[in-house]
């Protein structure tokens, strides 16, 4: 059997880094302003930052990236990293089936890929993302274009429900909160097409 549970944790007592990410919408308005204010800011941070829900690191911004990343005090590193990748996704690339905006100079991400070692239980949403994206690219861009934490974000996370199932490696079981879902792939989607523009993308797919 292959199972995913959608789990989001209630604001009530919570703190710290859970708490943040309870208000993820503020998460990537942030995200997206540190991206288009200071993209080398941004960069240098993507590479900083571990994969995990860790509490971010934002102690390396200055001026006006500082200024965009006040929301994200508090914030797990998954989740800020989710939104600089969504962000660099729609400038860099525009998008799957595009070709890269010459304005930019897109970078690698160096995220565990279905192929990599198994890990640890982030590494595991990752190599499982990454599946997601290559089989359904049209679901997660409808994903990545929904309102953060929306109804639409719902609707699309449907929609992807059949991939998440069969991307499931057999009798394992993946549990994830709904912002950790948009976080790993919006990340996996920026890194797919990396790879591929880069030419290292080996394609696969997998049944229903």
């Amino acid at each position: 059997m292959k199972l995913i549970f959608f789990a989001i944790a209630a604001a009530a007592g919570v703190s710290g880094a859970a708490l943040a990410a309870t208000n993820s919408a503020a998460v990537y308005d942030a995200g997206r302003c540190i991206v288009q204010q200071d993209r080398h800011a941004a960069n240098a941070l993507m590479t900083t930052l571990p994969l995990d829900d860790s509490q971010a690191d934002l102690s390396q911004l200055r001026g006006r990236a500082a200024a965009c990343a006040a929301p994200l005090a508090g914030a797990p590193a998954m989740q800020v990293r989710g939104a600089l990748a969504q962000a660099m996704f729609a400038t860099d690339f525009r998008g799957f089936g595009h070709d890269p905006n010459p304005r930019y100079s897109f970078i690698n991400l160096n995220l565990p890929v279905e192929s990599s070692p198994a890990g640890s239980r982030s590494v595991e949403l990752y190599r499982w993302a990454d599946c997601v994206v290559r089989n359904d690219s049209a679901g997660t861009e409808r994903l990545l274009h929904s309102g953060v934490a929306s109804e639409e974000e719902s609707t699309a996370l449907t929609g992807l429900q059949d991939y998440m199932a069969a991307c499931m490696p057999a009798g394992a079981q993946l549990t994830a909160r709904r912002w950790e879902l948009r976080s790993v792939l919006a990340q996996s989607a920026y890194h797919t097409l990396y790879r591929y523009w880069t030419g290292q993308l080996q394609t696969a797919r997998v049944g229903n």
